[in-house]
């Protein structure tokens, strides 16, 4: 038994062979181009035909040619649509890919080059780095927390405030202080070795 779903445009149980092929070439002409006698010409391979045949009149007619054919151009124009949306959605997804690609690219990029001005922050001699140079370290330090954050706050064109400046301020003054502290423990260090040395008196003769 034939449980296959059948469409407008398909052959109709009543439809004889000789009228659906006709009804297939009339379906195949453009919509805006499809005429019975269009067709008809088509069919039969005569371009100057005048009218079409009274046979084909009647199938036209009895079959619900025009009809059958508006539903095709209809389910034509639904699968033209839904391939478009497809390939646009088939598009978006290949973008977001690329992007999330490159993003995790720069992620990686900006990570190495935040563990590296560490390890060069750490073997840095600061009591030689000037005030400028820290601030403008801690800045770019707070700027790459800022925008890489887990949960990214909103973007401002410059959000940069006189707070963010006395804490960086602050910073630099530790760094300073800490090296000059260690500095002087350094001395004292040196200082005390040398008294140590100094108190060491003469032998007594006997």
């Amino acid at each position: 038994m034939d449980i296959q779903k059948r469409e407008l445009w398909d052959r109709l149980e009543n439809e004889p062979e000789r009228a659906y092929r006709a009804f297939e070439c009339f379906l195949s002409l453009p919509s805006g181009e499809r005429t019975l006698l269009g067709a008809y010409r088509q069919h039969v391979g005569n371009p100057e035909a005048v009218k079409p045949s009274d046979t084909w009149s009647g199938w036209c007619s009895d079959f619900a040619w025009r009809e059958r054919a508006v539903a095709y151009d209809d389910h034509l124009a639904s699968v033209r649509r839904e391939a478009y949306e497809r390939a646009i959605e088939e598009e978006a997804a290949r973008q977001a890919s690329e992007a999330e690609k490159v993003r995790g690219n720069l992620n990686e990029l900006l990570m190495i080059a935040h563990v590296k001005t560490m390890d060069w922050l750490e073997e840095l001699d600061v009591s030689q780095i000037r005030m400028s140079d820290v601030i403008q370290v801690v800045r770019l330090q707070m700027d790459f927390a800022k925008t890489f954050a887990v949960e990214p706050e909103p973007s401002y064109d410059d959000d940069w405030t006189e707070e963010d400046d006395e804490f960086i301020e602050k910073i630099a003054r530790d760094i300073k202080a800490r090296a000059s502290a260690d500095e002087a423990e350094e001395d004292t260090e040196t200082d005390t070795d040398e008294d140590d040395g100094s108190h060491e008196g003469p032998t007594e003769q006997t």
